[in-house]
C-alpha cells in the first residue's frame, strides 16, 4: 500500500473475503492497492482491475496480474485469464484520494479543474451535463444520485449561469458546502453510470466465485447499497449462499461493507 489512496474499511474487507493462502482473488477497482496488497500478505493470488490508468500506473507491481479495464468486463476478464474460479471478488465503490487531489481530473470542488469527472473512458464530461442538460434533466440528477433536497433550486441556478466550465465556478455557485458534495457526487454517478455498471457486474460475480468463495462490496450511496442488498438477498433467496452481513458494516466517510459467501 502507498500514499495513492487509504481505502476505508481495510481490515474489515480483508477479514470478511476469509483469504486462504494460494487461492486467486479478484480486486475489481484497484486503485491505490491497498486492499490488494493486504490479501498478497496472507497469501492471496489477486488479480486487480481499473479503468484508471494512474491507478494501474501506480499499483500494478502490487498485484500477481493487473487489468486495465472497467470492471463491468469482470467475467471476461477473469475468463481470458484464466484467473476463476475465484475464493473472492472485492469492490471498493468509492473515489480514490488521488483522483480528489489531481485538479485535472475535475473531480474536487475544493481545488480548481477542469469540470471533468470520468474515471475512465466515458464519453461524457461533468462539463457537457452542467452545460446541456435542462433543469428538470440536472434536477433528476440531484436527486436521485445526491439526494439533494434544494435539487430543482440549484438546478435552475445553474442553467441561468451558463456556461461553468471548472470546478470551482461550480462550487462558488452552489455555495452551500454540503449541497456542493451532494452535487459533486451526482454529476460523478452520472459521468459514469456508476449505478448502471454496479447493476451490470453483480451478477457476474456469483459466476465466477468458487463455493466456499467470497464477495465483499463496499458503497458510499445509499441507492449503491440497496442494490448490493437486494442482490445479495435474491442470491440467499435462491439458495446460492448467506448473506454475512445482515445489517452492513459502517465506516469513514458514509461508506457501508456487504458481504455475501457462495455455498
Amino acid at each position: 500500500m502507498n500514499d495513492y489512496h487509504t481505502p476505508v474499511l481495510l481490515d474489515t474487507a480483508i477479514k470478511f473475503l476469509n483469504v486462504r493462502s494460494g487461492n486467486k482473488y479478484i480486486d475489481a477497482t484497484l486503485g491505490g492497492g491497498g486492499h490488494a496488497s493486504l490479501i498478497k500478505s496472507k497469501g492471496g493470488l489477486v488479480l486487480g482491475i481499473d479503468q484508471d490508468q494512474d491507478a494501474i500506473n501506480n499499483s500494478k507491481n502490487l498485484v500477481d496480474l493487473c487489468v486495465k479495464s472497467n470492471f463491468i468486463h469482470l467475467e471476461e476478464v477473469a475468463k481470458n485469464n484464466n484467473w476463476y474460479p475465484v475464493s473472492g471478488v472485492l469492490l471498493d465503490l468509492g473515489v480514490s484520494v488521488h483522483q480528489i487531489e489531481d485538479s485535472s481530473r475535475g473531480f474536487s470542488y475544493q481545488v480548481d479543474g477542469n469540470l471533468d469527472m470520468r474515471m475512465g473512458n466515458s464519453a461524457v464530461t461533468a462539463a457537457e451535463l452542467v452545460n446541456q442538460l435542462s433543469v428538470d434533466q440536472l434536477t433528476k440528477i440531484f436527486k436521485d444520485f445526491g439526494e439533494e433536497p434544494k435539487a430543482k433550486f440549484y438546478a435552475q441556478r445553474i442553467v441561468n449561469s451558463r456556461p461553468i466550465l471548472t470546478t470551482l465556478e461550480l462550487s462558488n455557485l452552489i455555495g452551500d458546502f454540503s449541497s456542493t458534495q451532494r452535487i459533486f457526487q451526482a454529476l460523478r454517478i452520472a459521468v459514469n453510470d456508476e449505478l448502471g455498471s454496479l447493476m451490470q457486474v453483480i451478477p457476474q460475480i456469483k459466476n465466477i466465485l468458487d463455493s466456499g468463495g467470497r464477495v465483499v462490496i463496499i458503497s458510499f450511496h445509499s441507492l449503491e447499497d440497496r442494490i448490493v442488498k437486494q442482490e445479495f438477498n435474491h442470491w440467499a433467496f435462491n439458495h446460492l449462499g448467506n448473506v454475512l452481513t445482515k445489517k452492513p458494516i459502517e465506516g469513514e466517510r458514509g461508506s457501508k461493507l456487504r458481504a455475501f459467501e457462495k455455498i
